[in-house]
């Protein structure tokens, strides 16, 4: 059967958006930055490498590992190993793209499946093991007493399990418990704080941080080859707790502790490191209104985060730690500024 090219609106075909051509096509598309990328069709991808270009007068793809690529009909033919008449079909048919009158049968793409990754087998730590921990005697919880009501920091303790470890000779280690929204304990980090009130690092951090995960492996008293969810937020399990309330979203499980003390009406919750402001992190916070206070050297990285997780939840980034930020003191954080301000007690 023989038939005109001239049937097909080619024009109208390349302007499809060819992110969700490739959608239709069957790939699981990924957002990166201010483009898509997706499995390459030229070679044998395992990791997606095909960059999918729409910005203004801009419409195709290219793979920066095999140096191919092309417009959405290329695309679609080389996706499909189709010729260039299937391809124009499926993309006219699919898009409602009109053609003049015709027989042609309409391909459709192959069926794919969906690749589902192994989800790992997580170890969690045995609660009566994280609460036999729980203690207002640790090195932090000593430097808030000197700040704060005995009593609200009695309650802190038990709001958010924080407990106290022996370690290098110390008793006064403060334990951070990372629990889920079920109740889960995915790991309890360990840090010791400078208690000395005379001192320009009182209140912070003087020692490196450990996992009692990873130490009670090494010590039998977890399975050998355990592994550790690194992605639940530090203070989780409060969010089902208080389902109504707003959520402030800060780094460090000490920042989401002094904003507690300061500000109990919302609740604190914590990434833990920079660099964990990530969708998987941050999905218990669907549907709900969110605070977002980076530390004064984050403030650009994590609007720009957060600005492509926009659907998750309502999030509101604030600036303040970087407005009211000595000069010389790049690493200003919401802990440090209450800190400073003596915080009222509530």
């Amino acid at each position: 059967m023989n038939t005109n090219y001239e049937q097909f609106d080619t024009a109208r075909l390349r302007d499809l958006s060819i992110t969700e051509v490739a959608r239709r096509l069957g790939d699981q598309v990924q957002r990166t930055g201010t483009t898509h990328v997706t499995l390459c069709p030229w070679h044998d991808d395992h990791h997606p490498s095909l960059s999918l270009v729409e910005k203004t007068g801009k419409n195709f793809c290219y793979c920066f590992s095999c140096q191919h690529g092309g417009d959405v009909i290329s695309f679609t033919m080389q996706h499909e190993r189709w010729t260039f008449q299937e391809a124009c079909q499926w993309l006219s048919s699919t898009f409602g793209i009109s053609t003049r009158p015709s027989d042609i049968h309409v391909p459709q793409p192959k069926q794919r499946p969906v690749a589902t990754p192994a989800e790992p087998t997580y170890t969690y730590i045995p609660v009566e093991m994280a609460d036999r921990l729980v203690s207002a005697e640790s090195s932090l919880c000593r430097c808030l007493m000197l700040m704060f009501r005995p009593e609200h920091v009695e309650w802190l303790v038990g709001e958010y399990r924080l407990g106290c470890y022996s370690l290098n000779g110390l008793d006064d280690y403060t334990v951070f418990p990372s629990i889920d929204v079920g109740g889960h304990v995915c790991n309890l980090k360990v840090q010791h704080y400078d208690t000395d009130t005379d001192s320009p690092r009182f209140a912070h951090s003087d020692r490196p941080a450990y996992w009692l995960g990873k130490m009670w492996v090494k010590e039998g008293r977890l399975p050998a080859g355990a592994q550790f969810r690194s992605d639940c937020l530090f203070g989780e399990h409060l969010l089902p707790i208080h389902p109504a309330s707003t959520v402030a979203l800060v780094e460090s499980p000490k920042n989401a502790l002094f904003g507690a003390l300061a500000f109990p009406q919302l609740t604190w919750v914590a990434t833990g490191n920079k660099g964990n402001l990530k969708r998987q992190s941050l999905l218990p916070l669907q549907g709900r209104n969110v605070i977002v206070v980076p530390d004064c050297d984050a403030v650009g990285e994590w609007n720009e985060k957060i600005g492509q997780m926009k659907d998750l939840a309502n999030f509101t980034v604030s600036d303040y730690c970087r407005r009211v930020a000595p000069k010389d003191q790049p690493k200003f954080d919401i802990a440090d500024c209450i800190a400073e301000l003596h915080a009222v007690p509530f």
